[in-house]
């Protein structure tokens, strides 16, 4: 997966220029079949434990207000590890350039898609994957020296990969629950059964059984009258 992932990046690169995040459809059809039917443990082993962060976000947004917030929930974690990741594939590419050696904590990229889903101790914990180490200073994400902490290229790139896989299984989740996406207690159930090495058919039953208790008794009859 790794080698598709940098394959990937590096035709994006070539052909349009580009070093943003991974969209290649055929990647992404590759990794949602994988997801979909497969224990998602087994994929998710990267470096990056995403159902864990997932769980630690969604639990304080249920116990907050039952419900996600418009850039909360699985949808603000999508895009909190695409964040994560493009800093990845920065360091990957340019890490000697000067704008990658510090992350403003008061920007508004961070301000708007990291801070509303992971708590501190998540932003300390992900970017310190890349060799990032929270500075006093100015509210400010600093690199360490290579010879202290810094990630390997190799490191980088297979980090890379797992946020990408990570943003992926939001949006699988996501597009799974349909109407329930945004609640917050559906969206920790499915996050909770999936960390079981439940497939995306059995999370969806399990968590349907255990969270819709408004279903008629009869599937397809309307509510039954039983005084006539």
């Amino acid at each position: 997966m790794v080698n598709a992932y940098s394959y990937s990046l590096e035709q994006q690169i070539l052909q349009r220029g580009s070093s943003l995040v991974c969209r290649d459809e055929d990647l992404c059809t590759q990794v949602d079949q994988l997801l979909r039917d497969g224990d998602a443990r087994e994929t998710h082993c990267l470096g990056l434990d995403p159902l864990l962060e997932m769980e630690e976000s969604l639990k304080a947004s249920a116990a907050d207000s039952g419900r996600a917030e418009a850039r909360g929930g699985l949808q603000g974690l999508a895009k909190a590890f695409e964040v994560v990741e493009q800093a990845a594939i920065n360091l990957y590419l340019g890490p000697w350039r000067k704008e990658y050696q510090f992350v403003k904590m008061y920007s508004g990229t961070f301000t708007h898609f990291i801070k509303p889903v992971l708590s501190e101790s998540q932003v300390e914990r992900l970017f310190g994957l890349l060799g990032y180490q929270l500075s006093s200073r100015h509210q400010q994400l600093r690199l360490q020296p290579s010879r202290v902490g810094r990630a390997s290229p190799d490191d980088l790139l297979r980090l890379a990969c797992a946020f990408f896989l990570a943003r992926r299984e939001c949006r699988l989740l996501l597009a799974a629950l349909g109407k329930r996406a945004g609640e917050s207690q559906w969206e920790l159930g499915v996050v909770r059964e999936r960390k079981k090495g439940n497939s995306l058919q059995v999370t969806l039953d399990n968590a349907k059984r255990k969270l819709d208790v408004s279903e008629p008794l009869f599937e397809g009859e309307e509510e039954v009258d039983l005084y006539t």
